[in-house]
C-alpha cells in the first residue's frame, strides 16, 4: 500500500514548508522531516519537495530523512549524506558558564 507523500515547498535556500510546519536550515527538507516526525506525522510517510510547480527531491520516507543530513567535512571537499547527530539540549548545556558550579569560598 503507497502512502500519500507530503507536498513540500523549497523557498529559498534555506527553508521548506509542508503542513504547517516551516523551518530554517542549510539542509531544509532533512530538517523539515525531523519537524514533521516531532509534530506526530508517521515515519513512513513519503515527502516531495517543490519548488513552484517542479519537483526537485523526493524523500523515501520522512523517517529516513529525519536521520539524514548534509555533511560537508569530507576529504575532497564534496558534500554528502551523512547520519544525523543532534547537539546536546541547550537547555542542559552550560551556555557559557563555568561547567561546575563554584562554591561559595571559590566566588569570594
Amino acid at each position: 500500500m503507497n502512502k500519500q507523500a507530503i507536498r513540500a515547498e523549497i523557498i529559498g535556500q534555506d527553508t521548506a514548508a509542508a503542513a504547517g510546519l516551516s523551518v530554517r536550515s542549510d539542509s531544509p527538507v532533512l530538517k523539515l522531516c525531523r519537524a514533521l516526525l516531532e509534530a506526530g506525522h508517521e515515519g513512513a510517510t513519503p515527502l516531495e519537495a517543490y519548488r513552484g510547480s517542479t519537483l526537485c527531491l523526493r524523500v523515501r520516507t520522512i523517517g529516513a530523512g529525519a536521520n539524514l543530513t548534509v555533511s560537508e567535512a569530507t576529504r575532497d571537499g564534496k558534500p554528502r549524506f551523512a547520519t544525523f547527530r543532534p547537539f546536546p539540549d541547550r537547555a542542559l548545556s552550560v551556555e557559557g558558564r563555568a561547567p561546575t558550579r563554584q562554591t561559595a569560598r571559590e566566588a569570594a
